[in-house]
């Protein structure tokens, strides 16, 4: 699953009265048969819609960042009133650049008439993209948060994309996703950028999840958080501010938390497949995607097959970092044209594009990566393996993993085969790769 959080433009109906589309017929021409047809009536659909949309409207707000003093807006997203007292959920990715950056950004809300204050950020739950804030001065009645929707009912999304206004979209609550390790609910509707953190509702209006993502290769392929996520983040949050001191040890926690739920997840000992006689590590969760290729064209000098695997686990944690995720990937190359010395030549070339930059984040989040060679022994060959952690230094305790292998056991065949592991402590992420290790070998 590709998914994009804060999605990028999709068509949507803009309901605020500046922008609503007034379609007027052109008259027809004496005679002409369009004369005597009635104008279609509004559809039912559309109807239901525009109930929605004005029963929850008074508690919705635009959530706008804006960077040092400047009265531009350098992000924006959606929340809604979750409980009395002025507090609204949001996504955890519309304000953590606020949260990790406090003398840098500043929060304000804007509701739908055009009322506008300051915003402060109670709770994070970054597993599951989600935050607490409080509209300083501004209360509204909370919508009712409804964890048993239906698959097959309707469904319609709110929020403030672009700046369009605020806008409703319409489809319906698939359910949710079969083997996601993260638990989502697939709306098959319109998200666009700036409705994150907006709610997801069923046709009376109840809140069953909130905007969190959108599968970009994909038409009306969206995302909710469930509801139950947003329930527990309200029954947890104390009712103040962020304790700004303990922020980055919190998401450390959290983030260690997720890594180790997804370790655990995982079979063990990790299932392999055999490709050329190699046994390799093979889809290890129901959650996973796993795909295969490879060049079809049998006149190559190398064939390879290609083999990847991917929780699908990442999380958002800033605009310059992800973590939590975990992937591997084999390819497996053989020749019966080449000779040993022009194979090891190829095998060396793909090897060395095959490690390639692992991870994604920024060096004043990450530090560099320490590195450790051997060549091992792995059930009946030998493999160069290069095992990589480094350390994150905002988020202490917290490592990200990279293993690198080669075998070295045959002339005109081989395979390189990479892991990546985010996010994780460091005690952790070596026994992982020594789990990864025993799942490999040699049975021609």
């Amino acid at each position: 699953m590709v998914v994009a959080l804060c999605a990028s433009v999709s068509s949507a109906a803009t309901t605020d009265d500046t922008q609503r589309a007034r379609v007027s017929p052109e008259a027809p021409a004496p005679g002409d048969a369009t004369a005597r047809q009635p104008v279609p009536p509004v559809t039912v659909a559309s109807s239901a819609a525009r109930q929605v949309l004005d029963r929850v409207r008074p508690a919705i707000i635009q959530i706008k960042g804006f960077f040092g003093t400047n009265t531009s807006e350098a992000f924006h997203g959606t929340g809604f009133a979750a409980a009395r007292g002025g507090i609204f959920v949001t996504n955890w990715h519309v304000v953590s650049d606020a949260v990790l950056y406090p003398e840098k950004y500043r929060l304000e809300y804007k509701t739908s008439v055009g009322t506008t204050g300051r915003l402060n950020v109670h709770a994070i739950d970054v597993r599951h993209d989600l935050a607490i804030v409080e509209a300083v001065g501004f209360a509204p009645a909370p919508l009712e948060l409804w964890p048993e929707a239906k698959k097959g009912e309707h469904a319609y999304s709110i929020g403030f994309p672009l700046d369009v206004g605020l806008t409703i979209t319409e489809g319906v609550n698939n359910g949710r996703v079969e083997d996601s390790f993260e638990p989502r609910i697939h709306y098959s509707g319109a998200l666009n950028a700036g409705m994150s953190g907006g709610p997801g509702l069923d046709a009376t209006g109840r809140v069953i999840g909130v905007n969190v993502a959108v599968n970009f290769q994909s038409q009306l392929v969206a995302f909710f958080v469930p509801a139950e996520y947003a329930i527990a983040l309200l029954s947890s949050s104390t009712g103040k501010p962020l304790d700004a001191k303990r922020v980055n040890e919190e998401i450390a926690d959290q983030l260690r938390a997720h890594s180790e739920a997804l370790l655990a997840a995982l079979d063990t000992p990790l299932p392999s497949q055999n490709d050329q006689g190699y046994e390799l590590p093979a889809k290890p969760a129901g959650f996973f995607v796993c795909g295969a290729a490879g060049d079809p064209a049998p006149d190559q000098p190398i064939q390879i097959e290609r083999f990847y695997c991917d929780a699908n686990a990442t999380l958002y944690v800033a605009s310059d970092i992800r973590s939590g995720g975990l992937w591997f990937r084999h390819s497996i190359l053989h020749s019966t044209t080449l000779d040993a010395w022009r194979f090891a030549h190829r095998l060396q070339a793909i090897s060395t594009l095959s490690s390639g930059k692992i991870g994604s984040g920024r060096n004043r989040q990450l530090a560099p990566y320490a590195c450790k060679q051997n060549d091992l022994a792995l059930d009946g060959l030998q493999v160069s393996a290069i095992v990589c952690l480094r350390a994150y230094r905002r988020f202490e305790g917290l490592y990200d993993l990279n293993v690198h292998i080669v075998s070295k056991n045959e002339a005109r065949r081989a395979f390189v085969s990479t892991l990546s592991l985010t996010g994780v402590s460091s005690e952790a992420a070596l026994a992982f790769a020594k789990t990864y290790l025993a799942a490999i070998g040699w049975k021609p």
